[in-house]
């Protein structure tokens, strides 16, 4: 909840200072979520579920312990997420796919899906003064937070980041409609000190507090995971948290159980053990007691016995870790093979099955994002001097689904006897639009040596004709030579009519 948000005026009549105010306190509670989901992707994990008395036994001992399945979670579904083209239009626009390229989104995008999986949202934010062009940076949710008009939530109303610099002050910046707005804490932090109280801002110094926004949109696009129609975005950690929590325990457990019940132990009854007769402690039992693989036990009392108390089952822990294991994969849509490792000469359709909610999921994902790369490349475009519309753009993404290299081509043979283009078969099979440009380019080379020789061919026939020395045409009845007899099979010259004698034949 954002504090003191009944004493803010209506949202149209908020001023940049009370946008600053209320992003702000927005983003301190977001910034606290955030803070848990990085938490358990770094395997950070507070351990949960154990009682009192095991705490009191144990302490801190497991404290460092985490047999971490988060990071997994999230990775499992962004290796698949891979964005190779756009178009603008309806045509591959290569101007789209250079603002990717000179803004290193190759690897700025795969960070940007993971922070959107791990924390439930990232952000894009295009600077459209850049010196090289227009910048799209990646933004993390503990820094930067979004205001969403509660009437149209695709329309963003302001939007703040705030960061701590190495010299020890804070950092904040008012993304609205038509300006910039940047800020600057008073003080910096104390040695020592953690944290800031209450922040004075001034106009930063440094920089030019104020600068115009040509787009006339707020410049940060969110980049949300599982969006609700509340503004609710979820992370991928949701479900799998509890299950982790439970999963760290039974190791825990585990590793307790191995150490103090993990080895047989024997027992010997009727044996009297030496006391001292002072304290009344037992004393060392002597040599008859001693266990050595070379030793044999010998006892004088006839009524004496040894057993053996067996190890404990350590088996009632791993089967446990694994039901939660299964759980887990069920719940967050990871392929048990990923999480179990137990793939062994698994057929491609097994694999396929296996992998099918991975990949719903991937789908899923793609929707999400789609709309947001799209707006972002929408908005460089603009601030580069092409006027673009969002929606006229649209991202491209690779399949999400593993499929062999020869279904692949197979897919692709068939598909271009059916009249297919070869540039929709290439983007297919994965090909990025600088690629099928490349592509496109040997094919009309090869197209235009074919012409060429075809017009070699056809005008070294009309010389040949012209000469005289024209071979025949293939197909064209063949006329014999004056006098020569027909060829076999061929029909026989008409007979002249009656009364008449048939003209002499020319030599």
């Amino acid at each position: 909840m954002i504090a003191n948000q009944e004493q803010l005026p209506r949202v149209d009549e908020r001023t940049p200072l009370d946008w600053r105010a209320a992003l702000l306190a927005q983003l301190d509670a977001q910034a606290e979520m955030v803070e848990t989901y990085e938490a358990y992707y770094a395997g950070r994990h507070p351990l949960q579920f154990a009682t009192s008395k095991w705490r009191e036994a144990f302490g801190n001992l497991f404290g460092a312990f985490a047999d971490n399945w988060c990071q997994i979670v999230v990775d499992a579904a962004v290796e698949r997420l891979r964005v190779i083209g756009f178009r603008v239009g309806g045509n591959l626009s290569t101007d789209a796919w250079a603002i990717w390229q000179e803004n290193a989104l190759d690897v700025e995008s795969v960070i940007a899906h993971t922070e959107a999986g791990k924390c439930g949202r990232a952000y894009l934010l295009v600077d459209p003064t850049g010196e090289d062009g227009p910048q799209i940076t990646i933004e993390h949710a503990a820094q930067m937070v979004v205001a969403l008009d509660p009437a149209d939530r695709r329309t963003r109303l302001a939007a703040v980041k705030r960061w701590l610099g190495d010299d020890g002050y804070q950092y904040a910046t008012l993304y609205l409609p038509d300006v910039v707005l940047k800020y600057e804490s008073a003080e910096a932090l104390r040695p020592g000190q953690e944290s800031f109280g209450e922040v004075e801002w001034v106009e930063r110094s440094a920089e030019p507090p104020e600068v115009a926004n040509p787009l006339g949109v707020v410049p940060v696009v969110p980049l949300e995971n599982k969006p609700g129609l509340l503004g609710a975005a979820h992370s991928d950690l949701e479900p799998a948290i509890p299950l982790q929590n439970a999963i760290n325990k039974l190791c825990s457990d585990l590793i307790v159980t191995s150490e103090y019940g993990a080895f047989p132990q024997r027992v010997v009854t009727g044996v009297e053990v030496p006391k001292d007769p002072e304290t009344g402690a037992p004393l060392h039992t002597g040599e008859e007691l001693k266990a050595a693989m070379s030793r044999f036990w010998a006892f004088k009392r006839p009524d004496t016995q040894v057993t053996s108390l067996p190890a404990a089952d350590l088996g009632n822990f791993t089967k446990a870790v694994e039901l939660f294991v299964q759980h887990l994969a069920a719940q967050t849509r990871t392929p048990p093979h990923y999480l179990l490792g137990q793939v062994v000469n698994a057929s491609g359709d097994a694999l396929s099955v296996a992998e099918a909610g991975l990949v719903s999921k991937c789908r899923a994902k793609t929707l999400f994002f789609s709309d947001s790369w799209e707006e972002a490349i929408a908005l460089a475009l603009t601030a580069s001097g092409k006027e673009t519309e969002p929606e006229d753009c649209e991202a491209i993404w690779a399949n999400p689904e593993r499929v062999s290299q020869g279904q692949l081509v197979d897919a692709a043979v068939k598909k271009k006897t059916l009249g297919v283009p070869l540039p929709v078969i290439w983007l297919e099979l994965g090909y990025t639009p600088e690629q099928i440009v490349e592509m496109e380019a040997l094919e009309e080379s090869k197209r235009e040596e074919a012409l060429v020789e075809a017009a070699a061919a056809a005008e070294a026939q009309v010389r040949e004709t012209l000469a005289g020395t024209a071979p025949p045409v293939p197909g064209a009845p063949v006329q014999p030579a004056p006098g020569a007899p027909p060829p076999p099979g061929a029909p026989a010259p008409p007979s002249p009519p009656p009364g008449r004698t048939p003209p002499p034949q020319q030599p």
